[in-house]
């Protein structure tokens, strides 16, 4: 076992991508305590304050707390600075393309469109790009609870921006309550417009919530997938079909979906040879970043180096990048990794 600093080194310094990050939920403490402070909230004095607020009892007290949250963001221009601010925090941990949610109609009550906050949001993951170097594409969270009418009108509404900022529509939201298959209409008319599809599944939710994003919504990737195992059926076709899963460890923990990292079902799961990527879903939120959960893989649940290599191209592999620009990106990783083992040899 590598010394747990030789691992957080090799954690933070090593390429990946994200596939399952939700803007809102990453906006960096000190932006989000900012926001904060602008509109007002008695309870948040401080930091230490605001890091007290983000610690959840459940899934459905997880989504109350990113409801207050979504509260102090006032302004459609607000989506600029987040975005840029959430994509130059990744670049600390050598994150190189992420494709993020962001949810819109979770921001009606405040009088903003979709539209609007697609356009800020555009602007500041291109400011991203032009400073930092990290690419971004972006995925519409429809958001289980909304109706089919809304949601339809959601793809409307970004389908111009299909191509130049937004590349697919997510499914999140309060999973047992609002089940996948009621939003198939919403994913066949986007499917046919061209929009790349995902959702979340199996998280709160058990096997049959993966089934129907499968079959009622012809998923392309299943966002966390944590309870696949309850059906070795459902596991063995996740494998035939390379259909990847979005996994994010310690946001299953914090939100009581999964007992404790030790009790994760990915190690299962990529041990099976199933197409495993790792992200940090609202790492703000959950107290990680997407280093921390390269680390925890390595210091808890026994992943090599080889396996932490394996899941970063697993991100590129399982990304809605065109294969030409995989290849490109895998081409980059292989010289990065190289170089962050050299040095790690040279030391060692």
């Amino acid at each position: 076992m590598l010394p747990s600093e030789t691992i957080g080194h090799i954690a933070v310094n090593v390429p990946k991508v994200e596939l399952h990050l939700h803007l809102e939920g990453a906006i960096p403490l000190e932006t989000l305590f900012h926001l904060i402070q602008k509109k007002g909230e008695p309870s948040i004095e401080n930091i230490d304050d605001l890091q007290r607020k983000l610690t959840y009892t459940d899934f459905d007290h997880f989504i109350d707390t990113w409801i207050w949250k979504n509260t102090f963001i006032t302004e459609e221009r607000d989506f600029e600075w987040i975005t840029y601010d959430v994509l130059r925090s990744l670049t600390y941990h050598h994150v190189k393309y992420v494709e993020a949610f962001y949810s819109p109609s979770d921001y009606f009550g405040q009088g903003f469109s979709t539209q609007k906050i697609t356009e800020y949001v555009i602007k500041g993951k291109e400011r991203a790009y032009r400073e930092c170097g990290i690419q971004c594409e972006l995925i519409l969270d429809v958001v289980r609870g909304n109706s089919l009418d809304l949601c339809m009108q959601q793809v409307e509404d970004v389908e111009p921006y299909l191509g130049k900022g937004v590349i697919g529509i997510g499914l999140g939201g309060r999973e047992q309550k609002y089940p996948a298959d009621t939003y198939s209409l919403v994913y066949r008319q986007a499917k046919q417009k061209g929009f790349r599809v995902t959702a979340h599944a199996g998280e709160a939710d058990g096997p049959k919530s993966i089934w129907a994003a499968i079959r009622a919504l012809g998923c392309e990737r299943i966002g966390h997938g944590v309870r696949a195992f309850e059906d070795p059926e459902l596991v063995r076709l996740l494998r035939e079909k390379n259909l990847p899963l979005e996994m994010c460890v310690i946001s299953n923990v914090r939100t009581g979906v999964i007992p404790s990292v030790e009790a994760h079902p990915i190690t299962e799961y990529f041990r099976k040879g199933l197409l495993v990527t790792v992200n940090s879903d609202d790492p703000t939120m959950f107290n990680t970043t997407v280093s921390r959960e390269y680390s925890v893989l390595a210091e808890q649940l026994g992943f090599s180096l080889e396996d932490l290599k394996r899941i970063s191209f697993n991100g590129i592999t399982a990304s809605f990048l065109p294969e030409k620009d995989k290849e490109s990106l895998k081409c980059s990783f292989e010289k990065e990794w190289d170089a962050v083992l050299d040095t790690f040899v040279q030391h060692s």
